[in-house]
């Protein structure tokens, strides 16, 4: 695994699956961060997206983070934790929301929020890129004028004083140089490589004890996710116990069907149903979906995340 960086020369889109239509939708919106699909036709495989500004690199915020509600500072957030198979927050009577589109440093994610530590912060997405809309109108292709009613306007992305960065390995062999498409409209980035690994501390897994996996990629799950539900993650099985949720939405390729995926950010809690242990911290899910074409959905490095010891 690599971490790759992209310095791109002007805004950036990237589209959801969500119908537009000029003259009926008049916005047509960018996600951020993009599904890990829309760097394939660059590396083999990508295990996740994330934003680097200045020297730090951000993920996005895991899902069992809050902060306190309706306060303007927000950058200070707490980490629910599990009473049995509850979750709860001691300490306190005030209210707790979601932090929502957030990001976490790497530093903070490995040295607090891994180790349960309360000093912990986010930031917004705003910190990191500017919203921009550029109009247009829809073509009558047929008389190549304007057709009238189908004004409408597309938001694209300004990276302030920050680089897109994706986790990957094996770039494709038809990239050729450091100036390469990305996103939407093929604007172009120039790519350069990361002298840093992440991630890469030994897992020891003993029967019984609970760990988190932290998703750095969407993750879908045949049959859904439900307490007590036995998951395999890169060969072992875990018992899932809790899941904090950071949103769904549905995630689709070139002639594929459409999946209602969790976000990046979840965060499952498992109980290991057996002993044993990983290499790394990075690992998959194993789940294909039914109606999958090609033997390569975890290949490509859908249902990847972090697992560690709670």
């Amino acid at each position: 695994m690599k971490l790759y960086v992209f310095e791109p020369y002007d805004v950036l889109s990237f589209g959801g699956l969500k119908h537009f239509g000029a003259g009926q939708t008049h916005i047509s919106r960018s996600s951020f961060p993009p599904p890990i699909m829309r760097f394939f036709h660059l590396f083999e495989k990508v295990y996740g997206v994330f934003i680097k500004q200045q020297d730090q690199l951000y993920l996005p915020a895991p899902a069992d983070l809050l902060k306190e509600r309706k306060k303007e500072d927000s950058t200070s957030v707490r980490a629910l934790k599990l009473k049995g198979e509850i979750p709860f927050l001691s300490g306190t009577d005030k209210a707790y929301e979601s932090v929502g589109d957030a990001f976490i440093s790497y530093e903070d994610f490995t040295k607090n929020y891994v180790k349960r530590r309360e000093c912990l912060c986010v930031y917004p997405l705003e910190e990191f890129i500017q919203k921009e809309f550029r109009v247009g109108i829809g073509l009558d292709k047929e008389r190549h004028i304007a057709k009238e009613s189908l004004l409408y306007s597309q938001e694209f992305l300004r990276l302030k004083n920050s680089h897109l960065t994706v986790l990957a390995e094996g770039m494709q062999q038809n990239i050729k140089g450091n100036i390469v498409p990305i996103g939407g409209e093929r604007k172009v980035a120039f790519l350069k490589e990361e002298p840093v690994r992440l991630f890469e501390e030994s897992v020891r897994i003993e029967r019984g004890k609970l760990y988190k996996f932290y998703c750095l990629s969407h993750l879908y799950v045949d049959g859904g996710l439900k307490r007590g539900k036995v998951l395999k993650i890169s060969g072992m099985n875990f018992s899932l116990v809790w899941l904090f949720n950071k949103g769904v939405e549905y995630v689709s390729g070139f002639a594929k069907p459409f999946l209602q995926m969790l976000k990046p950010g979840s965060v499952l809690v498992l109980e290991a149903l057996a002993s044993g242990g990983f290499g790394c911290q990075v690992c998959q899910v194993e789940s294909t979906p039914p109606e999958w074409r090609y033997e390569s959905f975890l290949e490509r490095g859908w249902n990847s995340g972090i697992l560690w010891e709670v």
